[in-house]
């Protein structure tokens, strides 16, 4: 029997109920981030400093879950570190019910540790569902459950928005985030064998945490991480501040947001089915090509709406392709007994990267729009840098 036989026989089910959990729950997720900011600032009238404040709040409790997620994901299993994360979202979303400023600020921080806890469990459960085996193309898969999820769901909030208010687009998102979280418990199979393999004790894995992160392997991984998330950061922040100013409606932002995920969710296909053919490196290396262009094109142009929709949209779909890729790169050169800490390392400096580049957005575009992404526009041709020394070191593992 062949890899691919092996795949959709043995693992179809996990592997399918986890897509299905993932596509309910981007939907509810881009609704939330896509306009928690204009929440903030347009109904509420806090400054956009503010605003970036509590997204960073939400990062930091990412930070926080990243180190005993990626323990908890390793010792205790894949299944109930997601559902711990989409139990959280529930919570999350009652951020759409207030109005102080405080309340606020803590019930997105449990959204981020919601984030993060959900990133954490589903991608380790899908690592171990695959087994490897076609893992390029069902990474693509689980990325649309963002992607593709929020590509439908965009269009329902704007129009929820425009019409309703945040009264009726409030409970919406809660009542979707819940009715994920309650699937998940019930449709989302345990892993079998490698369910016993992962129960190690917690602490063991909490304190090894410091040697599996100090490999040159895992230094270049979190850096291919880090860097691109830059970007990413300041542009999931001000794109769309900037397309609200520009144009004064909703369903303008919820038009970029379709468009970012419809064409997000194509390149992730094509990027994943690539990187099965013929190995990561050539997608990878095209993504962050991507990713400099689009920084650039924002640097000239983020006064322009045609600009902010262009280059927003190829920077979405080269950022959501290197997002399916790292999974590529996690599974062929780290072993399976430290993936879940690999994976909140990465995750951790994902949110660094999310906090530092939405407060520096959030100053720099006060002086001019363009700024920041001049700024990504360096840090990422750096990144092109270490990701042709990481397939120089790691070709024998990932090609």
């Amino acid at each position: 029997m062949t890899s691919h036989q092996s795949l959709t026989t043995g693992s179809r089910r996990p592997i399918t109920m986890l897509l299905i959990v993932q596509l309910l729950n981007g939907m509810a997720v881009a609704a939330k981030m896509n306009f928690f900011l204009i929440y903030v600032t347009d109904e509420l009238g806090f400054a956009t400093v503010v605003a970036a404040g509590l997204v960073s709040l939400g990062q930091v409790a990412g930070i926080v879950a990243s180190v005993l997620g990626g323990s908890l994901n390793d010792a205790l299993g894949r299944k109930w570190t997601l559902v711990s994360g989409l139990g959280c979202f529930v919570i999350g979303g009652l951020a759409f019910f207030a109005r102080s400023p405080w309340i606020i600020g803590v019930l997105w921080f449990v959204n981020g540790t919601a984030m993060t806890l959900g990133s954490l469990g589903g991608q380790g459960y899908l690592i171990a569902a695959t087994s490897g085996a076609g893992l390029g193309v069902v990474s693509a898969l689980y990325h649309w459950g963002f992607t593709l999820g929020g590509a439908l769901g965009s269009p329902v909030a704007g129009y929820v928005l425009d019409s309703g208010g945040y009264s009726s687009f409030a409970p919406l998102v809660v009542g979707l985030a819940a009715l994920t979280f309650g699937l998940a418990i019930v449709l989302m199979p345990r892993l079998d064998g490698k369910q016993a393999r992962e129960h190690v004790a917690w602490t063991e894995t909490l304190a090894g945490y410091a040697s599996v992160v100090r490999q040159p392997t895992v230094i270049r991984l979190g850096l291919l991480r880090f860097l691109p998330t830059c970007y990413y950061g300041m542009a999931v922040v001000l794109i769309p501040l900037l397309i609200h100013a520009e144009t004064g409606t909703k369903s303008s932002v919820a038009a970029y947001a379709t468009a970012n995920l419809i064409l997000a969710t194509l390149s992730q296909l094509v990027a994943g089915r690539t990187a099965d053919r013929i190995g990561a490196r050539i997608p990878m290396l095209v993504a962050l090509g991507g990713v400099v262009v689009a920084a650039l094109g924002l640097t000239l142009f983020a006064g322009e709406l045609w600009g902010l929709y262009v280059f927003g949209i190829l920077g979405g779909a080269a950022a959501w392709s290197l997002s399916t890729l790292m999974l590529v790169l996690v599974s062929g050169a780290t072993p399976p007994d430290q993936q879940g800490r690999v994976l909140g390392a990465l995750i951790l400096l994902w949110n660094v990267a999310m906090i530092i580049s939405a407060m520096i957005g959030g100053v720099l575009v006060e002086v001019r729009a363009g700024l920041p992404f001049a700024i990504a526009v360096v840090l990422n041709l750096g990144a092109i840098a270490i990701a042709v020394s990481f397939f120089r070191s790691e070709g024998a593992a990932v090609p």
